[in-house]
């Protein structure tokens, strides 16, 4: 059988030395075998992200690092793997001593591809759209440094939801439920549902509890006279300081992350990230 020579391309967290080491020895792995791969840091925006031929990227880090990875990735169709350098993992499916095997079972085709849901967010003023881009996890609308309340409009489809006031609101995806979403009180939800979570940071002076959509909603958040400097932040990672009448319109994008390999099942990814503390000879 003739063995087919494929590129990949190898993310390492910067700075990151074990990452560093493991990445350079599956790189030599690969070569060796007659793949082309190459090796960048993470936190560039290289061509070879864009290569046509591209079969998979491996992401050697924490689930920041994937998620920066990950956003560069949406739109393409090129696979993502995980391998935890991380405290956390919960994007990240490998270990790094079972890097090599992975990685080949994802060359012999024995690696399913699974697409999972993304958000794209747009900050629209009047004139036209001021800044946008996509995240995997959620999108946060949150005041500034100054502890003082947000106010806020809510419409979803174009039907006015109601007026929030709080510290904040996390629109998430299910991927990234277990991030911010849960930690303010959100339900965590199994990532390959098609679905959006809206949770209330601190509502004031009421209760407002999150609620569940269905994945093809539009949200239109729009910053009232009376909030604080607010900020948007995508995934933690990317933000932007908001005006008095800017409008923040979040949608969903179906199919957008792509991740490759044998994945761990939900429950058990909960139980081994310390999520379920439940106890399980009950």
């Amino acid at each position: 059988m003739t063995k087919i020579s494929r590129r990949l391309l190898l993310v390492c967290k910067a700075g990151h030395e074990q990452a560093f080491s493991c990445a350079r020895d599956l790189l030599s792995w690969l070569r060796c075998r007659g793949h082309q791969a190459e090796m960048i840091a993470s936190g560039t925006d290289d061509a070879l992200y864009d290569s046509p031929d591209l079969f998979l990227v491996v992401v050697f880090g924490g689930d920041g690092t994937m998620l920066g990875v990950a956003r560069r990735l949406i739109g393409l169709t090129v696979p993502l793997l995980g391998v935890n350098f991380g405290r956390v993992g919960f994007l990240t499916d490998v270990q790094p001593e079972n890097c090599r095997s992975h990685v080949k079972a994802c060359l012999e085709g024995d690696g399913a591809i699974r697409s999972r849901m993304a958000l794209r967010w747009s900050v629209v003023r009047p004139g036209g759209t001021e800044a946008g881009g996509v995240a995997v996890n959620d999108v946060v609308l949150s005041h500034g440094a100054l502890a003082r309340l947000i106010n806020v409009d809510i419409s979803v489809n174009r039907l006015r939801l109601g007026g929030f006031r709080g510290d904040g609101l996390v629109l998430s995806t299910p991927l990234g439920s277990s991030g911010y979403c849960v930690s303010a009180g959100g339900p965590l939800i199994q990532p390959d549902f098609d679905a959006f979570i809206l949770t209330p940071v601190c509502p004031f002076p009421h209760a407002a509890p999150p609620i569940v959509f269905h994945g093809s909603a539009v949200f239109d958040l729009r910053v009232l006279h009376g909030s604080t400097e607010c900020h948007i932040t995508a995934d933690g990672q990317v933000g932007r300081v908001l005006r008095t009448g800017d409008m923040l319109q979040v949608t969903g994008l179906p199919g957008a992350v792509r991740l490759m390999g044998r994945e761990t099942s939900f429950l058990e990814r909960l139980r081994s990230r310390g999520f379920l503390t439940l106890n399980p000879t009950a």
